[in-house]
């Protein structure tokens, strides 16, 4: 346990001495709730049926604003020794809309103090532009829509496009990290008029979890996403009272081309199952000027019971009874 910290501390520590560039799409500021939506190998580490129900609003009020709204589940099964799990989402910006289907499968094995898991998640993406929503200088939009450009359409146009993922997740009690790498080799989604090339993203995710005072948890977490040309990471930290109450704070990049957006974060769990938390981006770069940051909100419910472990035992009758 004590290399596993040391190794926890190399990590950060180079993350904030090297310099990182730009912003990778889809930023989610509640990454270290909802792993699953990055790793396919965090599947079944919630020890049960785990549903997430994301949205998020990103640099609220700019036209054309980046939106997310996304549902994935996933759970043990014990059977395959292992875990599934199936995401659906969608994500607009601008004229661009991105649907996005995945299911999963990982193996589970125990490994040192904790559970080593590998797995892949496979699926497909709809990427469809609105000709409608684009403008051009010499355009004309009165009356109906010309973007006097022979390329460019008036309507709809899709392309479908495959998408897969391997993903490695280490688990414990005090401490987890997980490493992911989506579309290799990269492809195009091909459309009528455009092509989109998906390139090779890899992310690195770890947390770690204090006990302080019996009542009172700390839990300090990474983020490093990269598609081997830009960097982006996001540093937090979460603080839980008596188990059902937590707030935090959380820094989207740390040099000047990086720094995004300071994250302040609040949840509540409502009941035994659910758990739902809020969080909003406070813009620190040059676009903070034309926008009023960024809202998310998550919703978790967590069945909290093992299901499928195994055929029930055989009935026997007793007499008494019959």
């Amino acid at each position: 346990m004590h290399q596993i910290k040391h190794l926890f501390t190399i990590v950060l520590f180079l993350l904030v001495v090297f310099n990182c560039k730009g912003q990778q799409e889809g930023q989610y500021s509640l990454y270290m709730l909802n792993p699953y939506e990055y790793n396919p190998a965090y599947a079944g580490l919630d020890f049960s049926l785990s549903a997430n129900l994301s949205y998020r609003n990103q640099w609220d009020v700019l036209p054309g604003n980046p939106k997310h709204i996304g549902l994935n589940a996933h759970l043990p099964y014990y059977k395959w020794s292992g875990a599934l799990g199936v995401m659906i989402n969608n994500r607009s910006q601008g004229a661009l809309d991105l649907n996005t289907f995945g299911a999963s499968y990982n193996y589970v094995i125990p490994f040192l103090n904790g559970l080593l898991s590998t797995g892949a998640r496979i699926g497909f993406h709809q990427l469809s532009i609105t000709g409608s929503e684009i403008v051009t200088p010499d355009g004309v939009y009165v009356g109906g829509i010309n973007h006097n450009d022979p390329i460019l359409l008036e309507g709809i146009d899709r392309g479908f496009g495959f998408r897969w993922e391997l993903g490695s997740f280490f688990y414990n009690k005090n401490f987890k990290f997980g490493v992911a790498i989506q579309n290799l080799p990269s492809f195009e989604v091909n459309l009528e008029t455009a092509s989109f090339d998906k390139v090779t993203h890899a992310n690195f995710m770890a947390s770690m979890n204090y006990t302080l005072f019996e009542k009172f948890e700390v839990l300090p977490s990474i983020l490093l996403k990269t598609d081997f040309k830009q960097f982006q990471s996001e540093i937090s930290s979460l603080f839980k009272i008596n188990g059902n109450i937590f707030g935090g704070l959380s820094a989207r990049g740390y040099s000047s081309r990086s720094i995004d957006a300071l994250v302040f974060i609040t949840g509540i769990e409502l009941g035994k199952h659910y758990t739902l938390t809020y969080s909003y981006d406070y813009g620190l770069s040059g676009l903070q000027r034309v926008h009023e940051g960024t809202h998310e909100i998550l919703l978790n419910y967590n069945l909290k019971k093992i299901i499928g472990s195994g055929r029930p035992p055989k009935i026997v009758y007793n007499p008494r009874y019959l």
